[in-house]
């Protein structure tokens, strides 16, 4: 088994395989352009049996591969075919010793790729000597009453939407791609995170005009307060982008969005719903009171040297 890019003549190819994840179908992949590759998995008959995809970055000879902006993973997807659990997680395991080799001979300056939580045996990463790091994500079981999901919230998240029924606060699930794209900008730019304008706008666009998300605006006396975007993925529904507005503030906007978009993806049939993980301490605690399973996976880090170390310090700056 061995991992081999897509060329342009083989797209096609790629997408009539039977992925099981919205983040390596067409639609979500067309949003990226040109920098989006693609990987196909391939046997020793050099049939392909699975994929992956992720971000070109770099310039000229510095490339760097990354999972694709507002993305949680590469997508990761097989025809395994197997029943027996040893022979499913052989076959696992040479899948992730596949992508480990093909890192390890490419010529990218730094790579970063993150994997779905089922992708859970990194050993081939490890024993090769690739930096792999346990992330982890909130995930709430959607198929519990919402009784159970108001019981499960911290005292002081029940307080706050308590607070802002009281204070008259009011959502929309009409999808305002517009809005949502000068709100979020807004916070990515304050945060000093890069924008990447022309996918966003795909994305957001994507999601309304596929039904592939939920928009969930919070608005004050027909001010908008805080916009909420969740994307769907089979049953599973991603907590992807959250802002509050900048000149409006209000303190209990941010939980009231996101408490309603558990809701609605809860009343679309969702089972799961993802906070999309954060290794930022306040933002971990702010997830975690909300009730849901702690949920590990993995994110694999590399490159030539000095690159990760340079780019490991520009991310602590």
């Amino acid at each position: 088994m061995k991992v081999i890019p897509v060329i342009s003549e083989r797209i096609e190819e790629f997408h009539s395989l039977k992925s099981s994840n919205l983040f390596v179908g067409e639609d979500w992949c067309e949003c990226f352009g040109s920098s989006l590759q693609r990987f196909f998995l391939v046997d020793e008959n050099e049939k392909p049996i699975g994929g992956f995809v992720a971000y070109h970055g770099g310039k000229g000879k510095l490339r760097t591969l990354i999972t694709p902006p507002f993305t949680p993973h590469i997508g990761l997807f097989t025809n395994e075919n197997k029943s027996k659990p040893v022979k499913v997680n052989s076959f696992r395991k040479d899948v992730i010793d596949a992508i480990a080799d093909f890192l390890l001979s490419s010529k990218y300056v730094y790579f970063k790729l993150d994997f779905a939580p089922e992708w859970h045996d990194m050993q081939p990463m490890i024993w090769k000597k690739i930096q792999t790091t346990i992330r982890y994500t909130y995930q709430i079981d959607l198929q519990q009453s919402v009784s159970e999901i108001n019981d499960n919230l911290d005292s002081s998240k029940r307080n706050k939407i308590n607070k802002g029924e009281r204070d008259g606060l009011q959502v929309s699930h009409e999808p305002d791609v517009q809005l949502a794209y000068r709100m979020i900008s807004e916070n990515l730019e304050s945060n000093a995170i890069k924008v990447h304008e022309s996918i966003l706008q795909n994305l957001l666009s994507l999601c309304k005009s596929k039904d592939f998300g939920i928009f969930t605006l919070t608005t004050l006396n027909d001010a908008a307060m805080a916009i909420n975007i969740c994307v769907i993925d089979n049953k599973t529904g991603f907590n992807l982008l959250s802002a509050l507005d900048r000149k409006n503030k209000q303190g209990q906007a941010g939980t009231f969005g996101i408490y309603n978009s558990i809701l609605r993806a809860k009343e679309k049939g969702l089972y799961i719903f993802d906070f999309e993980g954060s290794g930022v301490p306040e933002i971990e605690e702010f997830f975690r009171s909300f009730g849901g399973d702690l949920v590990p996976y993995f994110s694999v880090t590399g490159g030539k040297w000095p690159w990760p170390m340079l780019m490991k310090l520009t991310k602590r700056i």
